[in-house]
């Protein structure tokens, strides 16, 4: 009983003694706060922001950093990045985009805050693998903050510590047509969705069997849940002046669960139809949203394409654009260099013809000239030979002789120098030697214990 009681508790210990080993070696994720950023803020065509530039309400500028890492700066996998937008400046949408870096491989995971105004790259492990000249960029596009901007006004915008002034203009807003109007717009939370507004009758004409068909353009799919499609109420003399107040303005009929779609090829949802039976003078306005079905370039217009006819209407289509942004980063760097074991021998062999005279004090001169300069000169060319600027633990050997008699001067050098092998650093997460010695431990006193029991039994 004794003998469980001892190994229960010997059992409890080394539990004990692992589960301490575990946590140390969870490595704690960390902001990487040491590297330099260059980074520009332009007009989106690459025009610099001269001196009180003027930026239209709803220009988009292109930001472009280019982050630099000492090579003492260690960056783990899981490891972020963090950059803030000034409060002049905003995001138009939530982006999640991937950081590539040159060899091919995922270096992070970034994502775009529309909310907090902030770009995070979450890192893989690629610079725990190559960690010399780490380098990153990161460009995307931003808009004046309209909450914080006044228009016509000039201002300065620091952003990574450089002075941008410029004057935002006025913002215009664009007469609805009195036949359709169309347009698209990116959500500022998921990148991927585009919401689709469109006006028809603005003015509240008298139409007849009014018949809409919608098309979507290439790379997105119609989300039919999302739809939305009303006849206005009639208000006699106050036509609808903007897509905002179609919104707000109480519905007359809602067909939204009438309508009809039509399907691509691949089953998926690219427009609809529907017709307004009878005689009406209700304006009439659609709400839904699209999904894209493919990465898109910043910048790119995504098209959608509605068209009306009816017995006294003249067949009209309109073409309703969304811009779509997005962003990028790429990475670099390279691995330790791998210094491989090697041997560099120089030898060196000169041989001069020692000039005999019938004056032996001459003789005895170029010997011993010969000797002393040759030495000299091979010793120096061998040096030259095996210098390595890029390893400092080294071993030097070195060999001269000199033969000097009366006859052929020969002199040899040789030199040879042993590199160590290069290796990483260590991360101090790992130690290889713990748990051999707990297991040691425990064995002995396992066996301590057997022995001692058997030696009371008999």
């Amino acid at each position: 009983m004794k003998m469980k009681r001892k190994l229960l508790s010997l059992l409890t210990v080394l539990a004990a003694l692992i589960g301490i080993f575990s946590l140390s070696q969870t490595v704690k994720a960390e902001s990487v706060t040491n590297y330099t950023n260059t980074a520009t803020v332009t007009k989106e065509d690459g025009t610099l922001l001269s001196e009180n530039a003027s930026v239209g309400y709803w220009e988009p500028l292109a930001v472009s950093n280019r982050i630099t890492f000492p090579d003492e700066q260690a960056i783990k996998a899981g490891d972020t990045l963090t950059l803030k937008l000034p409060e002049q400046l905003s995001f138009s949408t939530t982006i999640p985009f991937e950081v590539m870096h040159d060899s091919g491989e995922l270096a992070g995971q970034a994502i775009i805050n529309s909310e907090t105004g902030e770009v995070t790259v979450t890192f893989t492990d690629i610079f725990e693998r190559l960690p010399l000249d780490k380098q990153m960029s990161l460009n995307f596009n931003v808009l004046v903050n309209h909450n914080t901007v006044p228009t016509n006004t000039p201002i300065n915008i620091t952003y990574e510590g450089v002075v941008y002034p410029l004057i935002v203009e006025e913002h215009t807003v664009v007469p609805v047509s009195p036949v359709i109007t169309k347009t698209g717009y990116q959500d500022n939370l998921d990148s991927s969705i585009i919401h689709w507004r469109v006006l028809i009758n603005s003015q509240q004409s008298l139409v007849e069997n009014l018949t809409i068909a919608d098309t979507l353009g290439e790379g997105q799919e119609l989300i039919p849940e999302s739809m939305l499609g009303v006849q206005l109420q009639f208000v006699d003399g106050d036509p609808v002046d903007s897509l905002d107040e179609a919104a707000s303005r109480p519905y007359h009929y809602d067909f939204s669960k009438d309508i009809t779609y039509t399907n691509d090829a691949l089953g998926k949802t690219n427009g609809f139809t529907y017709t307004i039976g009878g005689t009406s003078n209700n304006a009439v306005f659609l709400s839904y949203d699209t999904r894209l079905t493919s990465a898109q370039a910043a910048g790119t217009d995504m098209t959608n394409s509605v068209a009306i006819s009816g017995q006294n209407i003249t067949y009209t289509t309109e073409t309703g654009y969304a811009r779509i942004e997005a962003a990028y980063g790429s990475a670099s760097s390279r691995i330790l260099p791998n210094v491989s074991e090697e041997t560099t021998t120089t030898t060196q062999t000169t041989t001069e013809n020692a000039t005999t005279t019938s004056a032996p004090t001459t003789t005895e001169n170029a010997a011993t000239t010969t000797a002393g300069t040759t030495t000299e000169s091979s010793v120096s060319t061998s040096e030259s030979a095996t210098t390595s600027p890029t390893n400092n633990s080294s071993e030097n050997t070195g060999t001269t002789s000199s033969v000097s008699e009366g006859g052929p001067v020969t002199t040899v050098s040789s030199q040879s120098k042993k590199a160590k092998k290069a290796s990483l650093p260590s991360t101090g997460d790992e130690n290889r030697l713990l748990l051999p010695i707990i297991g040691i431990i425990v064995v002995s006193i396992t066996i301590w214990l057997f022995t001692g029991q058997k030696a009371k039994k008999n």
